[in-house]
């Protein structure tokens, strides 16, 4: 009796259709929780450019109509990125996890209500 595995790269093309499955399907709430993974995952593979693109991306994300808001978090993001880029992983990857935290409380508040 033989066990066929898939090759490495059949698996890794299985979990990128995945991976964007759920990116297309995502509301928009679940994508800033996808895009601060990221960027947590990033720092702890001390991946600055992982890091750095995912922090890109939720400063794309934030709108400027809510502009009191959104100018707080472009200011925490743009910090988040200068320390990335001095390699101060520990620190960005504390303040991520407290933000991640915090969306993902008020995503299940707002289900709640």
């Amino acid at each position: 009796m033989s066990l066929n595995f898939p090759q490495a790269g059949m698996m890794d093309s299985k979990l990128e259709c995945y991976k964007q499955n759920e990116v297309f399907t995502s509301s928009p709430e679940k994508l800033v929780l996808l895009l601060y993974d990221q960027a947590i995952l990033g720092c702890k593979k001390q991946d600055g450019g992982r890091a750095s693109l995912a922090l890109s991306e939720l400063i794309n994300s934030l709108n400027f109509n809510y502009a009191e808001v959104a100018t707080g978090l472009f200011k925490l993001y743009d910090y988040l990125l200068r320390i990335v880029k001095q390699s101060e992983f520990n620190q960005a990857l504390d303040i991520l996890n407290e933000l991640r935290q915090t969306w993902s409380s008020a995503i299940q508040n707002l289900k709640a209500a």
